[in-house]
């Protein structure tokens, strides 16, 4: 550039010296071209230096960091995923069919194939429960036998046992690279988790080893999904020893790489960094990063003349600019007195001005259409960076509702600009939630028909609920969605009713549009954002309730309080005993138990629509307290509908009480065959006497009991609750408040005087304890008490 100045300050010099003068003279306009062409030259040449340092050196930095940061994604996504895996299998080998299996300490054959079978349906709901995972193996060295989640091998041959070879690794978990498994169906490409048992064992002391195996393509698929937006060169890992456990060219698994030039410098050196070298004559850019967790190796290689290009195009572009300034400036010289302006005037607008670039594409021009084309492309990336900001705002949407529901989001001021961004309006305070399920009648929906049939319910629920308030609503999957309404006005109770209106109109329009059956839960209205976990809660609640209020319905949670809640809370506390009569199976105590609570219902006067109420109340309270048994919940719910018709068409109270009498009857039964199963616990056995006999005492605890029998409190907790199906905390209480309420009835003893005959150092303690048990005070429950006795032919209705 300064050679072709100087050329054109020299022709012009020559024409001003032509004809013989021995000395050189220069005219004003001479110097003044002569200092102004030497400052902009200055200007220029600078500008060009310190914008080609500061943007291409800065440039070539920021590639080598992105590399090395999508390096650094990689092993953190892989890092969290092994760390929850290993956090998983942990949790899972706690539990106590693993002991059996592991030590093969069974009192007979039907135990070991009872526990066989609770392990295995353990291993498949691990599995199932965790997609990554592929299978699953459980091998105890005592027995030599092996179990998997879908079969089991006594005295599995040497060809499948090889967790045995890991017996005696000195660590007490270890990642291995990539291999082959047969998995009871056939081989697949794994990567696995080897798990000591017990946990923290050293080798000779171990009973055996747990496995957990991962597809190779789980851990491909988190490489890809980093890397999903770029086509340059390869992405690979390896371990300490060069073997491929992962690759981006299949072809290459199981591979040991460990003799490539290139792959020595990266096993020789430490920590994450980059070099360059020659692969098959080709320049290439190698990044690589080392696992602390696996102690893995996490490599990249990307020809230079890839990962350079932006670097070229950046340096072509400065050197672009340059040399059409120091042709613009000679111009402008040349031209002062002319028309000097007109040049610059283009270049300005050029340079402000939108083109088209085409990265693929030799360039042999480097003037400004080069330019253009270089912001035209700036552009058009922006464009396509605001698509992206488009197509991700239903899922922040999803994800902000998400963390309203469940109480991460509490302030509206913090949450405000966030709902802006995804286009959601929400009053800042007067908040309902509720919650809809979507079905069709007389149909079963598949996973995609809930999805689609959801996604139009909420487009129908927020254009009707934003016509007159403000409101969002999401899929929470299983063909329900939640919805969040917001008011500008009004109290609790209006809101609610207005709330009630919408509903309706929405799920009328779905059945005539979509002709889906939909029914809604609403729970009540809260003034903070904060409250907005309640409100779902009850909405949950009362869609529980559809069994009672039938389908294509909307379930207010006022709908399920009685009318006198001090009257009713009393009543449903009766229920308890009805449930602990039920738990021990005791069939003369549970229909004394349901009498009584219809007999106090009528003496207070409750209306029969309420009556109804008690009953399926007492129905849906027993089967969620049977669910500690091992009964089948579900089985028992699918028998509501059928139950409440029943009740809805019974004529008399008596009625009604037999039919809740029989259902009980049946539980009652499916109770006592579930444990006739289990079978005794003759430790547990002796410590109830214990307990029985010890009670009153008020230092009776877990530890104690773990000091007189010599066990450890956790054992003893474990066992207890599978045995009486009950902790031992509300096993005691139980136990003190019925002595408590013999007591009571005996009318010699003061309140005080029996805190402390049933172990009770604080009678404030004993107080509160008995009301919440009972659901009155020891002096109402002393007075009812009496007032049994002095009506001594009862309570009889037809």
């Amino acid at each position: 550039m300064i050679m072709i100045l100087g050329r054109n300050y020299s022709s012009y010099l020559q024409e001003d010296t032509f004809g013989g003068i021995t000395r050189m003279k220069f005219s004003l306009s001479t110097k003044v071209m002569l200092i102004y062409g030497s400052v902009l030259l200055v200007i220029i040449t600078l500008t060009f230096g310190l914008s080609y340092t500061g943007t291409v050196g800065k440039l070539g930095n920021d590639l080598n960091d992105t590399n090395l940061a999508l390096l650094k994604q990689v092993d953190q996504k892989i890092e969290v995923a092994f760390r929850q895996t290993e956090k998983d299998l942990l949790t899972l080998m706690n539990e106590l069919e693993f002991v059996y299996f592991m030590y093969d300490s069974y009192m007979d054959e039907g135990q070991r194939y009872s526990n066989f079978y609770g392990l295995n349906t353990k291993l498949r709901n691990f599995i199932n429960t965790n997609p990554q995972f592929s299978s699953i193996f459980v091998y105890s060295s005592v027995s030599d036998h092996m179990l998997t989640d879908k079969a089991y091998m006594k005295d599995a041959p040497l060809v499948h046992n090889w967790l045995d070879d890991y017996l005696d690794m000195p660590e007490y978990f270890k990642w291995l690279t990539t291999h082959q498994v047969w998995d009871g169906n056939g081989n697949q490409d794994v990567i696995t988790l080897m798990r000591s048992y017990p946990a923290i064992s050293s080798p000779g002391y171990r009973k055996g080893m747990v496995a957990v195996n991962i597809n190779e393509k789980v851990i491909y698929d988190m490489v890809n999904a980093v890397y999903e937006d770029s086509n340059m060169g390869h992405m690979f890992i390896i371990d300490r020893d060069g073997n491929i456990v992962t690759h981006d060219d299949k072809t290459q698994i199981y591979r040991n790489i460990k003799e490539l030039p290139h792959i020595k410098s990266v096993l020789a050196k430490q920590g994450s960094g980059t070099f360059t070298g020659e692969l098959d004559g080709v320049r290439q850019s190698i990044f690589y990063r080392d696992s602390n967790y696996t102690g893995w190796k996490l490599i990249s290689i990307v020809p230079e003349s890839q990962i350079y290009e932006p670097i070229r195009v950046t340096r072509n572009l400065l050197i672009a600019l340059a040399g059409g300034m120091i042709l613009l400036a000679l111009v402008v010289l040349f031209y002062v007195s002319r028309w000097t302006f007109k040049p610059l005037q283009q270049l300005v607008g050029k340079m402000s001005g939108t083109y088209t670039f085409n990265q693929t594409e030799e360039h042999t021009d480097v003037g400004l259409t080069y330019l253009e084309r270089v912001f035209d492309q700036l552009l058009l990336d922006r464009e396509h960076l605001q698509q992206h900001v488009r197509d991700s705002k239903p899922v922040l949407k999803w994800r902000i509702m998400m963390d309203m529901l469940v109480g991460y989001r509490t302030d509206y001021l913090a949450v405000l600009h966030h709902l802006e961004f995804v286009g959601v309006h929400l009053f800042p305070d007067r908040f309902l939630v509720c919650t809809a399920e979507v079905n069709k009648e007389g149909i079963v929906l598949g996973s995609q028909d809930e999805t689609l049939y959801t996604y139009a319910f909420c487009n129908v629920a927020e254009e009707l609920i934003n016509v007159e308030n403000a409101g969002i609503a999401i899929d929470v999957g299983g063909g329900r969605a939640a919805v969040i309404l917001s008011f500008a006005e009004g109290d609790a109770e209006q809101n609610h009713l207005r709330a009630l209106a919408i509903m309706e109109l929405i799920i009328d329009m779905m059945k005539k549009q979509f002709d889906l059956v939909v029914t809604v839960g609403v729970g009540r209205g809260y003034s903070e954002m904060k409250d907005i976990p309640k409100s779902y809660d009850e909405s949950q609640k009362a869609l529980h309730y559809k069994m009672v209020f039938g389908q294509h319905s909307v379930i207010s949670i006022e709908d399920l309080q009685p009318l006198d809640s001090q009257d009713y809370y009393r009543l449903i506390r009766m229920a308890d005993r009805i449930t602990d009569a039920l738990k021990i199976t005791d069939l003369v105590k549970l229909q004394e138990y349901v009498h009584e609570t219809f007999c106090e219902a009528i003496d207070r006067n409750l209306s029969p629509d309420l009556i109804r109420q008690l009953s399926f109340d007492l129905i849906i309270k027993s089967v969620q307290s049977v669910g500690s048994t091992g009964i089948d919940q579900k089985e028992s719910m699918s028998q509501l509908e059928n139950i409440y018709e029943l009740i809805n068409r019974s004529g008399n109270l008596r009625e009604m009480e037999r039919i809740v009498f029989q259902f009980l009857e049946v539980l009652a039964t499916q109770i006592k065959a579930k444990r006739s199963q289990r079978g005794s616990n003759e430790t547990i056995e002796r410590i109830l006497l214990y307990i029985g006999d010890h009670f009153h005492e008020n230092d009776l605890s877990l530890d104690r009991l773990a000091q007189e029998f010599h066990l450890s409190s956790t054992y003893i907790s474990k066992q207890f609750k599978e045995y009486t199906e009950s902790n031992f905390i509300d096993y005691l209480i139980g136990i003190r408040m019925n002595a408590s309420q013999k007591h009571l009835a005996a009318k010699d003893m003061k309140v005080n005087e029996i805190s402390e005959a049933v172990g009770y150092q604080n009678t404030r303690s004993f107080l509160r304890t008995f009301k919440k048990y009972t659901g009155m005070t020891p002096i109402e429950y002393r007075n009812q008490s009496q007032a049994g006795d002095k009506n001594e032919s009862g309570t009889h209705y037809d």
